[in-house]
């Protein structure tokens, strides 16, 4: 197996105040032998790794048989932890589907029509941890989290650029804040643009400024974000959309250090720390000649990844009880044993933020499951809880319960294409149990598919 090109780790050698730990685990290597992508490879040297065909996915594969999120691999000092993320095919070794199992050994996994080695190297690797869970106003207990603390604490201090890849909703520009606090540029502006949210047309002048008359409507001159940043940090948000006929000029500011607003003549020199971040995988993009390799390998000097909160289940409780906390009057706040245990189960498509808005729920509406949750499942069965104020409060807790669980176990089934087995995995229950959730809920029997 030819070695694989790893993902950039930060140069820079500045220590950091608390010493990181290190969890030390058994790095691997997969390779494609069969499938539309033979010869694909890479090297698994972080805690978490996700196979799929999806944008969101480490390891993309092109196989219409894969599932966005197929695989996901996670690091362990025993070996390798291999869990079927529910997918639509399923993940085979030999002629038995798996679960979720933990590898010692190389082995060939099976998925969709893709055969995949796995190499599972002698040697230890240590991986970096943070010593603290936090990194700004981030927050995250896992090994994932406190890996990528650790590398954004190593990046900060210097001017290096950061790219920061992951689901709308998990904190990326929380952790592009946390960069520009913890370096040298702190005492300067934090600008931010959504490229997303600009029009096409507007960009260019956003980011550069422009000169007045330099076209219709622009009766006054404007200076643009990389200007307003000067001395600072630039936080560009969602670069993945910018405009290809764009990224050229974009690419030159970033080598040469210096901005021509739209309709000027002359270039004006700027200081400007940049970190980016996107919810698509951009090297995929670039290799798909949809993003620029240039301007990608020149945004992706420190590239990190922010794991999805599905990914990270031990992180859900301690954020829910810090964002509860943080609201004006619950700073000693606890949440309910039942809520807790809905928090845990639901797989928050919407990340980090979803949970924010579920949390300021809670504080408004009170200890009440189905009016935490209608908004977060967005099923009819879930809004249709009616008027429970006229009930004592623990019968209205428990109808309130019974209709959570009936638009639960609707959004888990829709999610795993009515198959109840899948729909079970993903709930994080037994097949026995998913059923009889079903029948609660419902009342009714599904069939396996």
């Amino acid at each position: 197996m030819k070695e694989p090109t790893p993902i950039a780790e930060p140069t820079t050698t500045h220590a950091v105040d608390n010493p990181a730990a290190t969890l030390r685990v058994h790095a691997a290597q997969i390779e494609v032998t069969s499938g539309p992508d033979r010869g694909k490879q890479a090297r698994i040297d972080r805690p978490r790794f996700v196979i799929g065909s999806g944008a969101a996915a480490d390891f993309r594969l092109s196989d219409d048989t894969v599932s966005r999120e197929h695989l996901r691999l996670s690091l362990s000092p025993t070996g390798v932890k291999v869990k079927d993320e529910g997918s639509t095919n399923g993940t085979w070794l030999g002629t038995v589907r798996v679960g979720e199992m933990t590898l010692a050994a190389g082995t060939a996994l099976k998925l969709g029509s893709t055969t995949i080695a796995l190499h599972i190297e002698a040697g230890s690797l240590d991986i970096p941890l943070s010593a603290g869970t936090t990194f700004g106003d981030a927050t995250g207990s896992s090994p994932a989290m406190r890996h990528l603390f650790a590398l954004l604490e190593r990046a900060a201090p210097s001017d290096v650029t950061v790219l920061v890849e992951g689901e709308s909703g998990v904190g990326k520009e929380l952790l592009a804040r946390g960069v520009h606090t913890q370096s040298a540029r702190a005492g300067g502006p934090f600008v931010a643009v959504d490229c997303g949210a600009i029009a096409p047309g507007m960009i260019e002048s956003e980011l550069f400024g422009h000169e007045r008359g330099a076209f219709t409507g622009a009766e006054r001159a404007r200076v643009g974000a990389f200007e307003q940043a000067n001395g600072g940090t630039l936080f560009l948000d969602e670069i993945g959309e910018l405009p290809l006929d764009l990224q050229p000029k974009l690419l030159r500011v970033l080598e040469m250090r210096e901005v021509r607003p739209v309709g000027g003549r002359g270039t004006r020199a700027v200081d400007v720390r940049i970190v980016a971040a996107t919810n698509r995988n951009l090297e995929d993009a670039a290799q798909k000649n949809e993003f620029r390799r240039d301007l990608f390998y020149r945004l992706a000097v420190v590239r990190v990844v922010v794991p999805p909160l599905r990914d990270r289940p031990e992180d859900i409780l301690p954020l829910a009880r810090m964002l509860l906390q943080r609201l004006p009057g619950f700073e000693r706040a606890q949440i309910p044993a039942d809520v807790e245990v809905m928090l845990t189960r639901y797989p928050w498509p919407g990340n980090v933020r979803e949970l924010r808005n579920v949390m300021d729920r809670f504080a408004l509406l009170g200890p009440n499951p189905g009016a935490l949750f209608d908004a977060a499942l967005q099923s009819p069965r879930a809004s249709a809880l009616g008027n429970l104020g006229h009930l004592a409060y623990d019968e209205a807790r428990r109808i309130a319960i019974d209709r959570f669980e009936g638009a639960y176990v609707e959004a888990v089934l829709e999610r795993a294409d009515r198959v109840v087995a899948r729909a079970a995995q993903l709930a994080g229950v037994g097949r026995q149990s998913f059923y009889r959730m079903i029948q609660r809920a419902r009342g009714g029997h599904d069939d396996e598919g």
